[in-house]
Order: structure tokens, then sequence, then C-alpha cells
């Protein structure tokens, strides 16, 4: 079970700073393709030629081999009509929690979004900055163990609240990827290109394009290592937007966090196996009931032996002197999600730097992030929030400055510009602003 480490302990600050080091060297194996990914980056190599040289015959090899091993080409598209079959056949208070995420999400989104700025003005010079969506996109989210439809909604409301014309999804043809509830997903949104294709392939397809899935400008979502490495070894060739997985949480709190709310986060997030979960606290008292808690908790739940096995690989409980030095260890781990349960939760917010999506209180699980409170729930991982920021309506955004001069704006520039175009030995530009005052004379 999860372990409980004392950071007035030698041993134990040790082994907090081995699992925040595992983190970051998580994230280096995948970008490196190295350790123990190194047999898998050859493997997706290997699939990515194979897409981009064989397009859709490649694609139904590959899903027969992972997925179905009776596919064909002609199932790669999703049909309109299969999916308004697939709502028709889903509970209504199934289909109405599915529109309420819809809902709130857009919402959230479209409160978001951001607007062009007023123009910056000098005595004849106008700047402004000028925000436009991306043409295409593609959204990718797994099916290989569950059914996702969650996933899909906070990936496809932000592209579609963006503006992105082409909106193509790619998840895999498994059970899970043709359940009705996902392609209920599919038709409550409105999403016309939908494809079953998975994993590295389905990334090869939307960055090369195949003679059923079009090219796109991006990749965005989740997915095991396979997806990860395609998406890292594509980066450039087309848009992507982080390296997403596995899930993981840091919960923050003092003696007034309730210890039964607590664990049960951990577990929630455990249950995805792999996932890291952590409390920080300075209360020995609340470590101890937490403890108590997720032993009792974790024999009801249906996924026990996976939650078992996070907690004890990539967990723990971390107990410190003050809330000052938690705070400072919750920015280091930079989480994916962080939960605040103390007395002043509003002073810890100001001084959190770092994490994909913050949740206050003791009213605030990441459930609610996960389905229908409007952020979406796909965020950084492995202690990337130091520096990343998770999916929204911004990541299917493009920004342009638009810069807009007079002859008198010009001219108040014009030395500075000569003399910094000549120190740098581009004679070229300087003369490109001399010229324009050379023709009026």
């Amino acid at each position: 079970m999860i372990p409980v480490l004392k950071l007035s302990q030698d041993a134990d600050r040790q082994r907090v700073e081995k699992l925040l080091r595992q983190l970051r060297l998580d994230a280096a194996e995948l970008a490196l393709g190295q350790g123990r990914r190194g047999q898998d980056a050859a493997a997706v190599q290997g699939i990515l030629a194979d897409v981009a040289k064989r397009g859709d015959e490649a694609l139904v090899e590959i899903s027969r081999r992972f997925d179905d091993p009776n596919f064909t080409a002609n199932e790669i598209r999703v049909r309109p009509d299969e999916m308004k079959e697939a709502a028709g056949r889903v509970p209504p208070e199934l289909l109405s929690a599915l529109r309420r995420s819809i809902a709130q999400v857009r919402e959230y989104q479209q409160h978001i979004r951001p607007t062009d700025p007023h123009p910056l003005h000098r005595p004849g010079v106008e700047l402004g900055l000028r925000f436009t969506p991306l043409e295409s996109a593609g959204l990718y989210f797994p099916g290989g163990k569950a059914s996702y439809p969650s996933s899909l909604i906070m990936l496809a409301v932000p592209a579609q609240v963006a503006g992105v014309e082409k909106i193509v999804v790619c998840t895999p043809p498994s059970r899970f990827g043709r359940s009705d509830l996902v392609l209920a997903a599919c038709h409550e949104l409105g999403l016309k290109d939908v494809f079953r294709a998975g994993g590295a392939a389905a990334i090869g397809a939307m960055a090369f394009g195949t003679s059923t899935i079009p090219a796109v400008d991006k990749i965005v979502g989740p997915g095991n290592a396979y997806v990860q490495l395609a998406k890292r070894a594509l980066a450039g060739c087309v848009g992507i937007d982080g390296f997403l997985g596995p899930s993981e949480i840091v919960t923050i709190a003092d003696v007034t966090g309730r210890a039964d709310f607590i664990a049960a986060d951990l577990i929630a997030q455990a249950e995805h196996d792999p996932g890291s979960c952590f409390l920080l606290t300075d209360s020995t008292d609340l470590a101890e009931l937490v403890l108590n808690q997720i032993a009792h908790q974790t024999r009801e739940r249906k996924r026990a032996d996976a939650i078992v096995k996070a907690l004890d690989v990539r967990s723990a409980i971390i107990v410190g002197d003050s809330m000052d030095e938690l705070i400072a260890l919750a920015n280091r781990f930079a989480a994916e999600h962080v939960n605040i349960q103390t007395a002043d939760d509003d002073a810890v917010v100001q001084r959190l730097r770092h994490a994909g999506a913050i949740f206050v209180g003791l009213w605030s699980p990441v459930a609610a992030g996960d389905y229908v409170a409007g952020p979406s729930h796909c965020l950084p991982t492995n202690t990337t929030a130091r520096f990343s920021s998770g999916v929204s309506v911004y990541e299917f955004m493009k920004r342009a400055s638009v810069e807009r001069y007079s002859a008198e704006g010009l001219s108040a520039d014009a030395p500075a510009i000569e003399q910094l175009a000549n120190a740098e030995g581009l004679d070229g530009h300087a003369a490109s602003v001399r010229i324009r005052f050379e023709s009026r004379q």
C-alpha cells in the first residue's frame, strides 16, 4: 500500500527526491527513445514509416494486429448514421449527462476565448495582435482499456469554440472505441470526420494523410507510450499539444482536510494505472487517517488491483514540518491535478505556481474537472506543468503580430534600425528603410 514518508528523516527525503527524479526521467525516456523506451521508439518509427508509405493498407494491418482481427478498410470512416443510431441506444439519463458536459465545457471555453487586444499606438505606428484558428486539427483519444467519451469532449469542444474548420477524430477500433457512448458523443458534438484508427498508426495517419484520413495541421490528445512517442517523432512535421500521461494528483492538506475525501481523490487517480498519487500534509494524524481510508475504500473499488499497484509503486503520503515546505515541494512536483484542503486555501493557491489544474476546497473533486466543470482534463504531466499548460481553446489558435507604420513613424525609428542593421552586417536591412525616404526626395 501507499508508503508514508517524513521529510524530517533523511532516508525518506531521499525517497521523495527519487520519486521526483523518476517523474522527470519518465518524460526524458519518451523524449530520447532510450532506456526501457528504446525498443518502443524503434517500433513506433517503423509504424510511422509504414503508414506514410502504404496509408490505409498499413492502418488495416496494424488494426488487425492490435484491435480487431476482422477489421477492413471500409470500417475506417465512421458513418453519420452509425453515430446517430448509437445515440439512440444510449439511456436518456446518460445522454443527458453527455449533453451537460458538452454544454458546460463549451460555456467555459467561450468564456476564456482570446480576443484581439487594442492596438498599441505611438506617433505614426500601430502595433496589434491577431488571433486566428487553425484550419485543421486532429484529435486522438484512447480506447484500449475503457471507453472515454469525456476525453473526446475535452478536445473537440475547445477546437469548435476556437473555430477550427476541419476537426478529424481518431480512436482505436476496439470494443471501447466502437462503444455506443463514444459514438453518441461524436453525434452530440456534430462531428463529421470520425475514424477508427489507434495508437502510433493513427498519429501517423493524421500527420501524413491517407486516402481516407486527411492530414491535419496539429494533433492533440492523450494516449499510451506509443502515442506519445509518435507525437514526439512528428513534432515539427505537425503541431503537437504536449505529451500527456500517465495521470497524477498532488493533494495539499492540513489538519482541516477530510481524510475520506482525500483518500477518494487519490484512489480515483490511481484507478487509471499507471498513475502517481501524493498527499502532502503537515499533520501526522491526517496522514494516518488517510492511510486507513485508502485501505478501506480500495476494497470497494472494481479496479482494486490496479489501484494497489499504482499506490505502491509511484505514490506516497509525504509528511512535512510546515506548509511552506510542502508548497515548495508541490511546485517541484508540478502535478497534473492539485487539490487543496487547508485552513486558508486561497493563500495556498497564491503560492502554488506550477499545476495543470487546481481544485480548491473540500467540495472540489478532480472528477468534476474530468467530466463537467468546463476546463479540459487533458493536462501536462511528469513535472511539465512547470512550463506548459493544459488543452484549451488556446491550443487551437495562433497569434500573429500586426505592424503598421506611416512615414512619420518610420522616420522616428529609422536611425535606430539603420544603426542596428549595419552593426550586424546587414546593410540590406538598413537600405530597405533608407530607400523609402530617398524615394521622396
